[in-house]
């Protein structure tokens, strides 16, 4: 849970805003720029991205690569926990950062021609507060039905990063499981995998009813 989250929150505030920037401005250097790292970070695989991350890692000293067995927030705890945080957390934000970013930028696109957004630009409104008021509450419809199978996903365990990275998560416990054939914790896991795909549905639906007025009528 400490890791889904933390990488849920890291992709949501780096993918929503370089969308709305790619999305609004198609034909700038920011946009090139940014849209090429999207794709070249959505073309590796976890495992691959986990790799590169642990290889870095390991050749600088930076931070650990594994061996994280502290959750306390007490004493040490904490220090040792952030630092082992750092690997396994950029190795799921940065691919679902890319797909929101992706997405988002898509969106945005098509609402930033609609005719409100022209008939606000002729009536003095600002650029800035067109884009990141008005018609990212548009564009961002499509990011929220996304988000709760999103959500699912990472809390459901990422096999490859929490295996690389010796993350101590729901995707190592089933693996486990699957190796000395314990059918009733793969049952139990795939049980709250099942959970995890509920709460992220009605989340995606309470965000959605939070930007579209239509659907809370």
């Amino acid at each position: 849970m400490i890791l889904a989250a933390i990488a849920l929150v890291l992709a949501t505030l780096i993918g929503i805003p370089l969308g709305v920037i790619s999305g609004a401005r198609a034909g700038g250097l920011a946009a090139t720029v940014i849209r090429t790292l999207s794709i070249a970070v959505l073309s590796l695989p976890p495992l691959l991205t986990s790799l590169l991350l642990v290889f870095i890692a390991a050749r600088t000293g930076w931070l650990p690569i594994g061996g994280m067995r502290s959750t306390g927030l007490d004493g040490g705890g904490l220090t040792d926990l952030v630092r082992h945080l750092v690997v396994p957390v950029l190795a799921i934000a940065l691919p679902m950062a890319a797909t929101l970013e992706r997405l988002q930028a898509q969106s945005m696109s098509e609402v930033i021609g609609q005719p409100f957004v022209n008939a606000s630009r002729a009536r003095g409104v600002p650029w800035t507060r067109i884009v990141w008021r008005d018609a990212l509450l548009v564009a961002i419809k499509p990011v929220t039905a996304l988000y709760g199978v999103m959500v699912a996903t990472v809390l459901s365990g990422s096999f490859a990063v929490e295996i690389v990275t010796a993350w101590p998560g729901l995707g190592r416990l089933m693996l486990d499981a699957l190796r000395v054939r314990d059918v009733y914790l793969v049952a139990g896991c795939a049980a709250t995998g099942a959970i995890f795909l509920a709460i992220g549905t009605l989340l995606s639906d309470l965000a959605t009813a939070a930007v579209d007025p239509r659907v809370r009528s």
